[in-house]
């Protein structure tokens, strides 16, 4: 009993020796029906890439043996060839889908009988995951929009829900392997306060027109990255843009990137693709301003009236319909020169119309981006004051649009 076990220690001892010496060693029991035999196949590398050279060799433990051992790599397209000395090659084919590939073992006996033998040896297939320039491939369409908030490209409601990022897959490079890409959608208010966030994570990969690949590598990144798991076959080609709510002349931002999460490496701002776009609303527009006149000029100044800190406006804007910028003079009604909304009375503050050339939207429109909110410039107002004449005031000010 006791030799048994040294036999069996001895036997365990070789097998480990064989597999330090090689990366990869399957030893598979072989029962045909004149004999047993364990038959060793080992491969040369632990990962492949597509376009490599396996090589399998078969290791047999007995001199004798009569049958004939011949490994089958199940990969579509590839068989092995024996190049002599039990070894064995195939190429990976370029459109080979990443996975584990099981390698079986066909014997023929001495008697011509075959027998097929499953193996725990594994040929593993990983992609390349090199990333291309996003540019290259990726656009929106049916419109591309602007490449910056100032030159955002305004559209209705329906043309933003229609909104699809496209890949050109024809444009990626042959051997940069699938593309992981995320998808962010933020939609912004017209104060630049982020509204929504949306975030779609997406592969793509170049296209050999194959259906059948594609479900293939559908599969594989199914079961190998959890955050592709909801991605569609169709989405290797177009992604719909989805949104919760559109507010009035909202920015809607898409931006296109690599999933850093996936591809172990540097972050490379310059590798992006964003556009902008405006959603329409309408032409006209009405909001509460609060300001701080400063009165300049009074043409019935004889007529002494003590002027308060602030005027309350109900205002009306015009929006470019194109640009969604509203014009820089606006019209407004309501209290003016009082020291609260409420506080008018006679001989100080009153009511008003109000022309007001607002500097502070003019240097939104050239592309400096101040607070939506702040309101700065020159006014020209009618003013009906209480139990005084009314005259024309211009004035300097400043305030908040609400």
């Amino acid at each position: 009993m006791l030799n048994f076990k040294l036999l069996h220690i001895i036997f365990f001892c070789i097998l480990l020796t064989w597999s330090v010496k090689t990366q990869q060693r399957f030893p598979t029991l072989i029962r045909s029906s004149l004999e047993n035999e364990i038959i060793i196949l080992s491969v040369d590398q632990p990962v492949y890439y597509p376009g490599d050279t396996i090589r399998i060799k078969v290791q047999r433990n007995s001199s004798s043996a009569t049958a004939v051992a011949t490994p089958i790599l199940i990969m579509e397209e590839t068989t092995l060839q024996s190049i002599g000395n039990n070894i064995f090659t195939a190429t990976i084919p370029q459109a080979c889908a990443p996975g584990p590939y099981r390698v079986r073992l066909r014997v023929k006996d001495a008697q011509g009988r075959r027998y097929i033998y499953a193996t725990d040896c594994i040929v593993n297939v990983e992609e390349h995951q090199v990333i291309e320039q996003i540019s290259k491939y990726v656009h929106i369409e049916p419109d591309s929009g602007g490449e910056s908030p100032q030159s955002a490209v305004t559209l209705d409601r329906n043309q933003i829900r229609n909104l699809r990022v496209i890949f050109q897959r024809d444009s990626i490079r042959m051997g940069m392997g699938p593309q992981f890409v995320t998808i962010r959608t933020t939609v912004l208010l017209r104060d630049g306060i982020t509204a929504q966030t949306f975030e779609r994570r997406v592969l793509t990969f170049r296209s050999d027109n194959d259906p059948g690949r594609d479900y293939a590598m559908l599969v594989q990144y199914r079961r190998a990255y959890g955050p592709y798991a909801a991605i569609q076959s169709e989405e290797f080609a177009q992604v719909q843009i989805s949104v919760d709510s559109l507010p009035n002349w909202a920015i809607i931002k898409i931006n296109v990137e690599p999933d850093y999460t996936i591809k172990i490496g540097g972050y490379d701002r310059s590798n992006s693709y964003t556009r902008y776009f405006h959603v329409r609303g309408p032409k006209i527009e009405m909001g509460l301003s609060l300001g701080i006149p400063k009165v300049l000029y009074d043409t019935k100044a004889k007529d002494t009236i003590i002027y308060g800190n602030y005027s309350a406006m109900i205002r009306f804007y015009y929006v470019n319909e194109v640009t969604g910028h509203r014009f820089p003079v606006n019209l407004g009604i309501g209290t003016y020169g009082v020291n609260s909304p409420i506080d008018v009375n006679a001989g100080r503050g009153g009511f008003a119309l109000s022309i007001l050339f607002n500097v502070a939207e003019m240097t939104r429109m050239v592309g400096i981006d101040l607070s939506k909110s702040i309101t700065a410039g020159l006014e020209l107002a009618p003013f009906f004051p209480i139990k005084k004449k009314a005259r024309f005031l211009l004035a300097a000010q400043v305030g908040i649009s609400l």
